[in-house]
């Protein structure tokens, strides 16, 4: 069976910059994935992705992250630049993002108390225009690259998940992914009503796991808040390092349980050579046994971590200024090449390991 690449994006908001530059470095080594799994700007960037031509995609991610970046404050210290720009964009928004409410027209800031009906801080249209720029919905449907978003239901708290292989994906469900309360309102769809799936889990691995059991994956995976770090010397070090804890990677679980199902198989197999043999024939025909074969997991995973930047605060969510996009992109690119040139000097050295065995055998 072939193997499929995998591509999981978290949510991370401004962080997101990071996984561009990792998947620039994806595709100029020719890794172009499958699937796509994303999540809250995990699942922006996996739209773009999968809604561009195939090995043809890093030119619109950068480009998409060079248009929202909001010009940089005019200062030059880089600890005062973030915090002028995470105030700025606070205030004012990112234009090609989100903006405020408090901004809204005059005709509606005349009403008496128009913030006791909000239920976000900010209104996200900006962001459907911007995607419906970069994002090809036509190629999204046509199955060439299959694309899964995760969202949660405001009411039930269930997780839903968008797959392009079940439905049309549209604008919509890529906003509903990434409707992070209270920052951005709920999106709804067919009259219900939808968050970011990261309040969930903000590594959509699980519902790719579920619907390619059995099938041989390769699976990257781009981490964008580390779990260990020091301890925090103030609030907003507190503030920070909370988000790392809250939406760090945490598919351990999800692992694990894949290998209990492996080994669960391996043990009725091995039992199965001690019984008899028409016995073992029927078991093997029931149903139970075929559905333990098939949620077999044969799953390779690659992971890329951001591991934070000087300077980098409890704004790192929200800080869209160039200067910071930039720096994400780069050290994402050099992480991601880093790492892969790693993964093929190992495959090689196995390769090579390989061939002498073959080489003592004859």
């Amino acid at each position: 069976m072939k193997r499929e690449t995998v591509l999981v994006l978290q949510g991370g908001g401004a962080l997101g910059a990071f996984q561009c530059g990792v998947y620039m470095a994806l595709e100029e080594r020719g890794i172009i994935p499958d699937l796509i799994a994303g999540v809250s700007i995990g699942a922006v960037n996996a739209a773009i992705i999968a809604g561009s031509p195939r090995g043809r995609a890093a030119p619109a991610l950068e480009a998409f992250w060079s248009e929202i970046a909001v010009p940089d404050p005019p200062v030059s210290p880089e600890a005062l630049r973030r915090l002028l720009a995470a105030w700025q964009i606070a205030l004012f928004g990112v234009p090609k993002f989100f903006i405020p409410r408090w901004l809204a027209p005059s005709w509606q800031a005349l009403r008496p108390f128009p913030w006791l009906t909000w239920t976000s801080l900010y209104d996200p249209t900006p962001l459907k225009k911007t995607i419906e720029k970069y994002v090809d919905f036509g190629r999204l449907a046509s199955g060439e690259t299959r694309l899964i978003l995760t969202a949660v239901n405001v009411e039930t708290g269930g997780q839903e998940v968008f797959d392009s292989a079940e439905q049309r994906i549209g604008v919509e469900h890529i906003v509903a992914s990434g409707s992070f309360p209270p920052g951005l309102p709920w999106t709804v769809i067919d009259g219900k009503a939808y968050w970011d799936g990261g309040l969930v889990t903000n590594t959509p691995l699980q519902p790719v796991m579920e619907r390619r059991a059995g099938v041989p994956l390769r699976i990257y995976v781009v981490n964008l808040f580390p779990k260990a770090q020091p301890l925090p010397r103030n609030l907003l070090g507190v503030v920070s390092r909370q988000k790392d804890i809250l939406y760090a990677d945490k598919t351990e679980c999800d692992l694990r349980n894949c290998e209990l199902r492996d080994e669960t198989l391996a043990l009725v197999q091995e039992l199965m050579e001690h019984v008899d043999p028409k016995v073992a024939g029927q078991i093997r025909q029931s149903g139970r046994y075929r559905g333990l074969v098939e949620q077999t997991c044969r799953v390779e995973i690659i992971r890329f971590a951001h591991h934070g930047e000087a300077f980098e605060s409890e704004s790192k969510d929200y800080d869209f200024s160039r200067g910071t996009v930039r720096q994400h992109i780069r050290h994402g690119y050099e992480h991601a090449r880093a790492i892969l040139a790693q993964e093929a000097a190992q495959s090689e050295k196995e390769a090579s390991l390989v061939s002498d065995r073959r080489e003592e055998g004859t």
